[in-house]
C-alpha cells in the first residue's frame, strides 16, 4: 500500500475537507467517512503496529497531534506486564476535552461516559499485519467523532476517549492472561473509583466494506435497544444486528466493574481478511467509516445529557 509522510497526511486530510463538495464520490454524507478514510492511511503507513514498536508510537503521537487540534488534551499512561514473549511495555493513550488547554485537574472530574477502540495491531512472525480494519479504522472514526464532538465543549468535557494497547494476543490465541492487556489495566484503574462512568462505547472493525456489524448476544439492553434505534432513524438498519454468542474484546473488562459498554463490533467471523494480509486499506470505505460515524455520533447525542 502507498505510505504517506505524516505532514502529507495530515496535508491531505486538509485538501479533502476543503474540496468535498467538488468532488463526485464525496457528497455531503459522506465527507466525515472521508475525513476518517484519511486518518487510516496515516495510521496505516507506520507499518504495523504490535506493542512497544516504533510504528505504534508514532501512531500514538499522530492521534495525540490531530486530537490537540481540536482542544483534546491526551495522557499517556504506561505500564508493563508479562507476556508469552516476556515482560512488554504497554502503554494506553486517554483523552479528555480541554479547549483552553488547561489540564491542572482535568483527569480528576467524573465523566459520563468512555468511547474507545484498540490502536495496537497483532503480532504476525509470518506476515506483515497492518490491521486496517483491527482496528486502525476504529481509532479514525473517534478522531473524526471527536473533532465534531469539540463543536460542543460542554458535551465533549462530559466523554473521555481511550485508545487501547495491547488488545491482540502476543501469543498465537487468545487465553485467560493473554491479550485485553490496556482495557484490563485501564478497567483496573476505573474499579477504584467511587463515581464511574455510566456507559462505554467500544468501537472494533468498523470501517470494511460491505460494512456488517454484529453485536456481542450478551450486551447491555439499553445500549443495544439504542443503537438500532439509531441506525433505523439514520436509514442504516441492515448494517447492524445482534450476533449469536458472547465475544471477548475490550468491553469485557468495562463491563466486569459496572462499567455497561457496548461492543460495536464488525462481523469478524463472516470475512476473509480477519487477522491476515488482506486486513489492509483496500479492505476500508469511507462510505462504511461515515456510517459507523453518523451512528455514533447520534447514539451519543443520546447518551450524553445537554448542558
Amino acid at each position: 500500500m502507498p505510505r504517506l509522510p505524516l505532514a502529507a497526511a495530515l496535508l491531505c486530510g486538509v485538501l479533502i475537507t476543503l474540496s468535498c463538495g467538488l468532488l463526485s464520490h464525496c457528497g455531503k454524507q459522506s465527507s466525515r467517512g472521508q475525513a476518517a478514510y484519511v486518518h487510516t492511511e496515516a495510521i496505516l503507513a507506520f507499518g504495523p503496529r504490535p506493542p512497544a514498536s516504533e510504528a505504534l508510537g508514532k501512531a500514538r503521537a499522530y492521534l495525540t497531534t490531530t486530537l490537540a487540534q481540536n482542544g483534546w488534551v491526551t495522557q499517556e499512561r504506561e505500564f508493563t506486564a508479562f507476556t508469552p514473549k516476556g515482560q512488554i511495555t504497554f502503554v494506553n493513550l486517554v483523552a479528555r476535552h480541554s479547549p483552553h488547554g488547561d489540564s491542572s485537574d482535568l483527569w480528576n472530574k467524573p465523566v459520563t461516559g468512555i468511547l474507545c477502540a484498540h490502536l495496537d495491531s497483532k503480532l504476525f512472525d509470518d506476515q506483515i499485519f497492518l490491521g486496517a480494519d483491527d482496528a486502525a479504522s476504529a481509532a479514525a472514526a473517534i478522531l473524526e467523532l471527536a473533532a465534531g464532538l469539540s463543536k460542543s465543549p460542554a458535551r465533549a468535557q462530559q466523554l473521555e476517549l481511550v485508545f487501547f494497547d495491547g488488545e491482540e494476543s502476543i501469543g498465537p490465541q487468545f487465553t485467560d492472561r493473554d491479550g485485553l492487556y490496556g482495557s484490563r489495566r485501564y478497567a483496573s484503574d476505573w474499579r477504584r473509583q467511587d463515581l464511574k462512568p455510566k456507559f462505554g462505547l467500544l468501537l472494533d472493525m468498523i470501517g470494511h466494506k460491505n460494512l456488517s456489524i454484529k453485536i456481542p448476544s450478551d450486551s447491555p439492553e439499553d445500549l443495544a435497544d439504542l443503537l438500532f434505534r439509531v441506525a433505523r432513524a439514520e436509514g442504516e438498519e441492515n448494517h447492524f444486528r445482534k450476533g449469536p454468542t458472547p465475544i471477548l474484546d475490550d468491553h469485557v473488562p468495562l463491563n466486569a466493574i459496572s462499567i455497561p459498554t457496548l461492543n460495536i463490533v464488525g462481523d469478524f467471523a463472516a470475512t476473509n481478511w480477519w487477522h491476515n494480509s488482506r486486513d489492509n486499506l483496500d479492505n476500508i470505505s469511507p462510505d462504511s467509516l461515515d456510517t459507523t460515524i453518523r451512528v455514533v455520533h447520534a447514539m451519543l447525542d443520546n447518551l450524553l445529557p445537554t448542558p
